[in-house]
């Protein structure tokens, strides 16, 4: 990552008004309509269905959805929702606000790691980057505890970046000699140990393992950040390695961990009589390491291809982000960020590649580090004597903005071919439903600000100013995320149909948990039996314990029970099913289109 001179960020502005540019970007791409839509399942439906349960109980221990034990993830992520629930009532909004908080801080965390590995100008950019990716957003937005554990992440390697820093510093100004490790004060390893533990409390393991394995590695290998010329082989010795541990202060992080994590870990180990560990590390971490879950499997590039998409319109320049990386890390100016970057990203990518299940949302922690690299890029474009610098530098610009041209040509003609009776013999073979065409068409909108920004970036390019270009290439992908949060999602919503099922039919009377109310469980109802369908958010809107029948043998025994049940929803109802329900004396209610699956999906009452 070079620090370029930048044309006058540095001496017109200081940093308070870059945090608060940071901030109304955040509220507006993190914040506007957070409780606008229902929740998606599965993971929303399950984590917030689990914290509402836990509120209810006045327990903030043991988790459960469903009434039954849920091992998936620690419990700091139910602990923002709870005290969202408190503090708003039960709603969409209250179970989504941590992550928000926690999305906003990795924005602002991310500038000063930029301000700490290259300059402000560098830094800005990359949290600008950072702010406006889909992927990013998407998991600021839910609730799930991805961006929790990725901002703790950061927290542990922003602290070692500015202690390390102040040991080059003292090496260049020739206050200290040369030394083998960069990180020996106790207090700022106390520091960093605390980040750790409550990486761990926020997804397990996973906090702590890699963020130790990045530093240890960054500790390892710190004579190579000197500019020392030592073969590798010379520093990976079993006295180095001791040494280098010694020098990470372990019995400090035992203290925070056992301080901090292991207290929780403890009492629900003890109230679960073991379960939870049972299945906490035995299926959630080995198993999902193993082999793929609930069908998340992908092949070896499928986080390259991840990034690329998590990052668009950004990655639309990805050729000459990674060049200008690859550059980088020979630059003695330089080096020292190209290896934090360059390790920090190489645990997550390669990790999670080798592991068998495979989501996008695993390498949140690292995308700081990638919008850094992105935003070091972009940050050469301000200096005039790169742009001029033949294909290193308007090449990659025209290229980039043509790429974006042609994307936003397919993104808008695409919806809008779908959505005219030109593609009507498509749409069965397609399996596209025909109610989802007005919501499809409005990808188009999507389309046309790519189709325009690109139009503009290459007439920028042209004229040479590289600062407009910047300007139209950050407001396209701010924009962008906008479009997708305000006018797309809300569009998809209104067809979670077993949402509002939940709602009107299954829960208690005269709420929902749409509404911002706290009704406590509705158990008097009676059960409720869904049959075909596993929609996680219905116990979450319906507030009371919910019977899943996955075939008809299973609802059949569920009619037969002494106490049947007082309502069936049942998705693509068979035969079988349709003569059981009438057999037992039950009539339907309401029919609706499901969602996303194709079929209907059928209520019975007694």
């Amino acid at each position: 990552m070079e620090s370029q001179a930048p044309i006058d960020l540095e001496r017109k502005s200081n940093w308070r008004w870059d945090i608060l540019l940071l901030l109304a970007v955040c509220f507006l791409v993190l914040w506007t309509g957070l409780g606008a839509t229902r929740l998606w399942d599965q993971d929303e439906g399950y984590y917030a269905s689990v914290a509402r349960e836990m509120h209810e109980r006045g327990d903030w221990v043991v988790p459960t959805f469903n009434q039954e034990l849920f091992a998936h993830k620690p419990p700091l992520m139910y602990w923002g929702m709870i005290c969202g629930f408190h503090f708003f009532g039960v709603s969409e909004f209250s179970a989504r606000w941590a992550s928000a908080i926690f999305g906003t801080a990795m924005v602002l965390m991310t500038y000063w790691l930029g301000r700490l590995l290259a300059d402000r100008q560098t830094a800005l950019i990359s949290a600008l980057v950072l702010s406006s990716s889909l992927m990013f957003t998407v998991a600021s937005r839910s609730a799930t505890a991805d961006v929790h554990l990725g901002f703790f992440v950061l927290v542990a390697l922003t602290l070692w970046v500015r202690s390390a820093k102040l040991s080059l510093d003292r090496i260049d100004e020739g206050c200290d000699r040369t030394q083998d490790y960069p990180v020996t004060h106790g207090g700022t390893w106390l520091a960093i140990y605390v980040a750790i533990a409550f990486a761990v409390l926020s997804k397990g393991p996973i906090g702590f393992a890699f963020p130790i394995a990045i530093l240890g590695t960054l500790t390892l290998l710190w004579p190579w950040v000197q500019g020392q010329r030592r073969a590798f082989w010379g520093l990976v010795t079993p006295k180095r390695f001791f040494e280098a541990t010694r020098s990470m202060q372990p019995w400090v992080g035992a203290m925070a961990l056992i301080a901090i994590a292991a207290p929780w870990f403890w009492i629900v180990h003890r109230r679960t009589d073991g379960a939870f560990f049972g299945e906490f590390f035995g299926v959630q971490h080995l198993e999902r390491f193993s082999k793929p879950m609930d069908n998340h499997s992908g092949p070896i590039y499928y986080y390259i291809v991840s990034i690329l998409l998590g990052f668009f319109p950004w990655t639309s320049f990805a050729i000459p982000i990674g060049l200008h990386a690859f550059r980088a890390r020979n630059s003695d100016r330089t080096r020292f960020a190209s290896m934090v970057i360059g390790i920090w990203l190489f645990f997550y990518l390669v990790v999670f590649s080798v592991a068998s299940t495979k989501l996008p949302n695993y390498i949140i922690p690292a995308y700081p580090g990638i919008a850094l690299w992105i935003g070091s890029y972009f940050s050469g474009w301000l200096d005039h004597s790169a742009w001029n610098s033949g294909v290193r530098g308007r090449f990659w610009p025209k290229a980039g903005w043509t790429f974006m041209v042609l994307s936003g040509v397919v993104l808008s003609g695409v919806p809008w071919i779908l959505a005219s009776r030109l593609a009507e013999p498509w749409l069965e073979r397609l399996a596209v439903d025909p109610k989802l065409l007005p919501a499809i068409a409005t990808f188009a909108w999507l389309g046309l600000l790519l189709l325009i920004g690109g139009i503009l970036g290459l007439f920028l390019v042209s004229t040479n100013k590289p600062v407009g270009s910047l300007g139209i290439l950050a407001g396209v992908c701010l924009v962008w995320v906008v479009l997708i949060w305000q006018r797309i999602l809300p569009q998809i919503d209104r067809f979670q149909t077993p949402q509002q099922i939940a709602i009107e039919h299954l829960g208690p009377s005269g709420s929902s948990a749409s509404d911002g109310s706290t009704s406590k469980r509705g158990l008097s109802q009676g059960v409720s039996v869904v049959a075909g369908m596993f929609r996680p958010s219905m116990v979450f809107y319906s507030a009371h314990v919910l019977d899943f029948c996955p075939d008809d043998a299973s609802l059949e025994k569920s009619l037969s029970a002494q106490e049947p049940p007082s309502s069936v929803v049942i998705h693509q109802a068979s035969p079988e099913a349709h003569r059981s329900l009438q057999e037992h004396g039950y009539r339907i209610v309401d029919r609706l289109d499901s969602f996303p699956k194709r079929g209907s999906i059928e209520v019975y009452r007694k």
